[in-house]
Formats: structure tokens, sequence, C-alpha cells
């Protein structure tokens, strides 16, 4: 039996649909979920019909907390390029998320401190209820790249050259060389795992992930690894 629930949709609409219900199931039935969030095209309209059912149906998510995945290293907090602009924008702010019921690393001061800090700060609320994620071009979860190895925990990672070509980094006209990520381990003890497939130029990434093989040189394969991963994706 599959390891991974993969389902398809017909749009990125529908699927941001029903992704969006996901995420407001879990909020429904623990209103002290801790969930850890990607930033990018794919999640983007997930997070705003999420955010926009939140204020329809008036769900208290005072008690929520919210992970930030990865981001980009040496970049200023307000840079329009950061996965913490993205966040704020579509959904801390338009959710009222109070600073305490936020995990994130600092842009601009990432290092193995930071990386600790935000480990205790994950195991303190008794670790991730769901992770959402997306796959990369490249076939990474968040920041950890295709490589020989690679490191279990959250770490300071080198982007391969795909990455440093990111549609959020190139759209700021700006360039990294580093992020700063969860690592596979954290995404692995997460309860539940929601997996978002859209978007141009990741078939190659996603049928090699599908193969239900494991290797470092496909990251998202780590997901065969997890009990419970719900993977969404459009029909590409």
């Amino acid at each position: 039996m599959s390891a991974i629930a993969f389902q398809d949709y017909p749009d990125y609409e529908s699927l941001s649909e029903a992704a969006s219900e996901h995420l407001l199931t879990l909020v429904q039935c623990k209103p002290d979920a801790v969930i850890c969030v990607a930033t990018g095209a794919t999640p983007l309209l997930t997070y705003q019909r999420f955010v926009d059912k939140v204020k329809a149906y008036g769900i208290d998510i005072s008690g929520v907390t919210f992970v930030k995945l990865d981001e980009w290293v040496g970049l200023a907090p307000d840079n329009p390029a950061t996965c913490e602009v993205f966040l704020q924008q579509h959904l801390l702010k338009p959710l009222g998320v109070a600073p305490e019921r936020y995990i994130a690393f600092a842009s601009d001061k990432a290092d193995q401190h930071e990386c600790n800090r935000v480990t205790r700060d994950i195991a303190a609320r008794g670790g991730l209820d769901l992770c959402v994620l997306g796959i990369g071009k490249n076939g990474h979860l968040g920041l950890n790249e295709p490589d020989d190895w690679l490191e279990p925990g959250c770490h300071i990672t080198s982007l391969d050259e795909r990455t440093r070509m990111h549609d959020m980094l190139r759209a700021a006209g700006t360039s990294v060389e580093q992020g700063i990520t969860l690592g596979l381990q954290d995404m692995l003890a997460a309860k539940d795992v929601l997996l978002l497939v859209a978007g141009e130029g990741k078939q190659q990434a996603f049928s090699a992930m599908k193969e239900g093989k494991v290797s470092t040189k496909v990251p998202a394969s780590f997901l065969w690894l997890h009990p419970k991963t719900s993977c969404l994706y459009c029909t590409m």
C-alpha cells in the first residue's frame, strides 16, 4: 500500500480549493495546531482561500502556530524576495497571527544558532502537526537540495543553480548563494504532510519522485518514508 496518497486535479484552482479545505479541517479539529508553511506560487491560492474561509466562518485561529519552512540567507527581512515578506503578506497579517504564534528563521542573521533556536521552538510546541510542502524543479523539499548526502536536521545549505534562479529571486532582481531550511528529518516527523505540485518545469522531478525509490538526488522522494502524506497535483 502506498505511503503517499496521490490526488490528481484538473487545474490549479481545484487543487488550491482542496488544499485550503485540508488546512481548514485541521484548525477546526485542532485549535492549537502547529503548521509548517512553504512559500511560492504553488501554495499562494491555497493560503488566500484558507484566509477567506477562516474569516467567512469566524474560525478562531489564535491558538495555531505557523512555522516558516525555509528562507534565503543574507537578504534584509523586508526584501520582497524573502519568504518572510511572502508569508506576512499572504497569510500572517491577513489572519492577524500574533508574533508569539510564529516561528521563523531570520534571513539576515542565519547561522547554526538560528537553526538550533527554531528546532527548540518547534519541539516546545509539541512538534509539527502539518507540513505544507511544494516540490522544486530540481526535486528539492524546502531548501534541501539534491546531493550525494543530505543533512537530516535544520541547516544552512548551498543552493543548486536552478534554485538560485527561483521566481521569487528573479522577480525581485536579486540573487543568493545559500538558504536556511528545516531538514528532511523535521518534515518526516510531522504528523501529516501535504505536498502540492503545480506549475511549469516540475514534471521531470515529480515523475522521478513518483517512482517510489528514495534518493538523495531527489529529496522529495523521502516522503515515501512518511506514513501520512497527501500529494495534490495538477495534471502535467
